[in-house]
């Protein structure tokens, strides 16, 4: 312990006296160390940390898989209550389901997220109110009894003033009265962390808070998520080992219910959905190895530096050796300061990865409004940060310290310098650390390079609509309990009040948006065609639009005609270019009849439109179906208005004319087309940019290595240059061969970059749009940026060498 607190205080005085070398290392340093930790502290928030609940490792999620081994988090409330009433490994089992509703004091309402849940669900969770109460199961007895809810601290603080008696408070739910009963405590966010809710109310109060026509008694419709707590010593398996028992029972007892049903499965709870974590693990997964590339060139920098300082001490340690120092003792020294720089570098990276995660919360996509991660400080973090030191610190000053170590102590005695061989040898780690910069640059940017251009093919290609300027306002009448008559009087108002507004050049209505993260299939019968695989109907996909839907979207009718605002006698529809190929490739479309299920009159097809790309800009053309708002009545329609200029000053005369035909209606959704488009693409934008960032800053590194190299073999072949300058050698001779090294060494650089960028970015090829993950393209600029970097890098060392005074450089030897 002595000799490492001799060590410590050695290594403190040596960094002191260098301020200038500490301060270049222990930035650098931070910016590899914070960015790791930053994209750690997101790993940990979403996948690590345990729920904010009593005994965190025994609650777990209940999914439903289909026939195709798909799992979705939702079933049937019968299905919940024989699962909860007969298992004996689960000592609770909770239903709830995330809800938006519009919530409001009085007059007025405001989109809000929230749950409607069991009555043991709070039970369950082992949590309590901070104010009043949590729901009880008395609360959760008889459908529309029970008008009482528990609010969140933030809703709390924000909506209600932090008002110091809120229980006992009225709040109005999709315009019904509902009594708070609690507050919940600020660390509790709902069932899963990352998605706030901002209140919770019974479930048996669905048909009020989440009214979509679902009911408690209907097996066959799966709405419902679960959590369950395991029994004391129950383990997962054992627990799914039974719940594959139940299942074979339910499936036995009510096969038609459960048509479609494979089985439950049981997944440890976490802060996100399970189906949201495959995503979101493999964008965190990228993220990971972009800022673990950018650690490698930061530690491949500092050990650069540290070889580079090996020069001015090289006395320091052949005196050491002389005194009687082992090899392993000085191999400790070197390493010891290579950690204080580390340990440094790590503090100041803490702060770093504050600031980098609050910037990357600024990626977030535009309809995660209540996505909240709880990003901060715990025992992994800074675990994982300690760690980071320490590797940081080995990487740093391994090779130096074992370099140190060799130094020859004759030769540096007598000489007063490394001897040439070990000089040598020093120069070629410094080499290698360069090119090791190099190419890890090489590699990010050609990541960020085919990211970028594969946004701005996305951002180029023609979707078969008009994509400029359109404002979407996503409204739900089924909050109100609005009727068919009634809803289809309210959004003719809106759209004949709409088409008057200062600035709106067209307006219609739809179901879905194209392009958009939903989507809708229908089944249809084809006369004189035969479903694949035995169906009984073709799946075909399917939007229900409003008056001069297709002339606001700027959809070409080949044929036919639009519909007509009234409803008309007979049912009509529209279909796309590629249904009227696929299914009348010798005959007109317009006039045939498709026909829906059930006891649904045929319905005649009257145009065909142009083909879109309705999900994504990858899809290949597939049938498709338009059927009139004016016949078939849905309750939630998106508003389509395309302005005369910026969508956006359109906003506030949307929310103004629907709170005019009913101030409880609340716009779901309201955003601009582009917006939106940003939901698909944010895994590809948050990628490019992260990959830029940190591509650049490795390009930086680099830089400076190649500038350091260079510098460095200028100063060892002084007297080299000065010879060759007096023998007759030109000073653009001096300059082409000093700069044709540095050159050397990072071609070599671009070369293992490309082959390791080969490999690597076929890993990208599902976020590639319109590019390969081999681009040459690509490769070549990006290659191309690079030694023009080293060319810049070089020059400044070449120009000093080539200005060197030969009799100077002789006399100096």
């Amino acid at each position: 312990m002595g000799a490492l607190s001799q060590d410590l205080r050695f290594g403190a005085r040596m960094l002191v006296k260098q301020p200038g070398f500490t301060l270049i290392a222990v930035v650098t340093l931070a910016l590899g160390i914070g960015a790791n930790t930053a994209i750690f502290s997101f790993v940990n928030s979403l996948f690590l940390r345990p729920l904010a609940v009593a005994h965190p490792d025994r609650v777990v999620r209940l999914y439903a898989e289909d026939a195709r081994g798909r799992k979705f988090d939702v079933f049937s409330y019968p299905n919940y209550a024989d699962l909860r009433d007969r298992s004996q490994a689960l000592q609770s089992l909770a239903a709830h389901s995330y809800v938006a509703a519009s919530v409001g004091l009085g007059a007025g309402a405001e989109d809000t997220a929230g749950e409607v849940v069991t009555g043991n669900y709070f039970n369950l969770l082992g949590v309590n109110a901070a104010l009043g109460r949590v729901l009880l199961p008395e609360d959760d007895v008889t459908p529309g009894a029970h008008p009482v809810v528990v609010i969140s601290h933030t809703f709390w603080q924000q909506r209600l003033g932090a008002d110091s008696s809120p229980v006992g408070k009225k709040l109005y739910i999709n315009g019904h009265p509902f009594t708070v009963i609690g507050v919940m405590p600020e660390s509790f966010k709902g069932t899963y962390q990352a998605f706030t809710a901002d209140f919770w109310a019974p479930l048996v109060m669905q048909g009020q808070v989440r009214p979509r026509g679902l009911t408690l008694d209907s097996r066959g419709w799966g709405w419902l998520s679960g959590t369950g707590r395991l029994k004391p010593g129950v383990t997962l398996a054992q627990a799914q080992a039974e719940l594959d028992r139940l299942t074979a029972q339910l499936l036995q007892e009510h096969p038609e219910g459960n048509r479609g049903v494979r089985g439950f499965r049981l997944f440890p709870a976490s802060a996100l959905p399970e189906e949201f974590r495959q995503g979101a693990s493999g964008m965190l997964k990228f993220f990971m190895a972009i800022v673990g590339l950018v650690l490698l060139a930061t530690c491949a920098n500092i050990a650069g530096l540290l070889l580079a300082r090996m020069t001015a001490r090289q006395r320091e340690v052949a005196v050491r050796q002389a005194l009687g120092a082992t090899r392993g003792r000085l191999v400790r020294q070197w390493l010891t300061e290579s950690l204080l720089l580390a340990f440094l570098g790590s503090a100041a990276g803490l702060l770093c990865a504050g600031w980098a995660a609050d910037g990357l919360m600024m990626l977030e996509p535009p309809d995660f409004r209540n996505f909240s991660p709880a990003l901060r400080l715990d025992v992994r973090v800074l675990g994982f940060t300690l760690a980071l030191c320490g590797l940081a610190g080995v990487l740093c000053g391994l090779v130096p310290a074992l370099r140190a170590s060799r130094a020859n102590l004759i030769a540096v005695l007598k000489e007063g310098g490394l001897a040439t061989a070990g000089g040598r040898q020093r120069a070629r780690w410094q080499q290698a650390f360069v090119v090791v910069q190099v190419a890890v640059s090489l590699v990010l940017l050609v990541a960020a390079g085919l990211l970028l251009r594969s946004l701005q093919n996305t951002a180029a290609f023609d979707p078969g609509f008009t994509t400029d300027n359109l404002l979407l306002a996503q409204v739900d009448l089924r909050r109100q309990g609005y009727g068919p008559e009634q809803g289809q009087a309210f959004y003719r108002q809106l759209m004949e009040r709409l088409k008057t507004s200062p600035g709106v050049r067209a307006v219609t209505s739809a179901v879905l948006v194209p392009l958009g993260v939903d989507r809708e299939s229908r089944g249809f019968r084809i006369p004189g065609h035969m479903p694949p695989n035995g169906d009984t109907f073709f799946s075909l996909g399917h939007n229900t639009v409003g008056p001069d839907y297709f002339a606001t979207m700027g959809i070409r009718l080949l044929r036919g005609r639009d519909f007509d605002a009234q409803p008309g006698a007979r049912p009509v529809a529209i279909i796309n270019e590629t249904m009227a190929r696929s299914f009348w490739p010798n005959a007109d479309a317009v006039g045939q009849s498709i026909h829906p299920g059930g006891n649904s009159p045929p319905i005649e097809i009257i145009g065909v439109a142009r083909n879109i790309k309705y999900y994504s800009l990858a899809e290949e053309p597939q049938p498709y179906v338009y059927t009139s708002a004016a016949q078939v009545y849905e309750p939630s329609m998106t508003i389509h208005l395309r302005a005369a200029g910026d969508p956006k000053l359109l906003a506030n005369a949307v929310r103004k004319e629907i709170a005019s035909l009913d101030p409880n209606v609340a716009v779901t959704n309201l955003v601009t087309f582009a917006e939106l488009r940003q939901t698909p693409l944010f895994p590809s934008r948050a990628m490019a940019l992260v990959a830029s960032l940190f591509g650049l800053l490795a390009l930086l590194l680099a830089a400076v290595g190649i500038y350091g190299v260079t510098a460095y073999m200028v100063g060892q072949r002084t007297r080299e240059v000065g010879i060759r300058l007096a023998l007759g050698a030109e000073r653009g001779d001096i300059f082409r061969l000093i700069v044709g090294q540095g050159l050397v060494i990072t071609l070599i650089g671009v070369g293992v970059g490309l082959v390791a960028a080969g490999v690597l970015t076929r890993f990208l090829s599902s976020q590639l749009f319109g590019v390969s993950a081999t681009d040459p393209l690509t490769f070549a600029l990006i290659a191309l940026l690079l030694l023009s970097v080293a060319l810049l890098a070089c020059y400044l060392p070449a120009r000093r060498a080539a200005k060197v005074d030969p009799m100077a450089a002789l006399r100096c030897e």
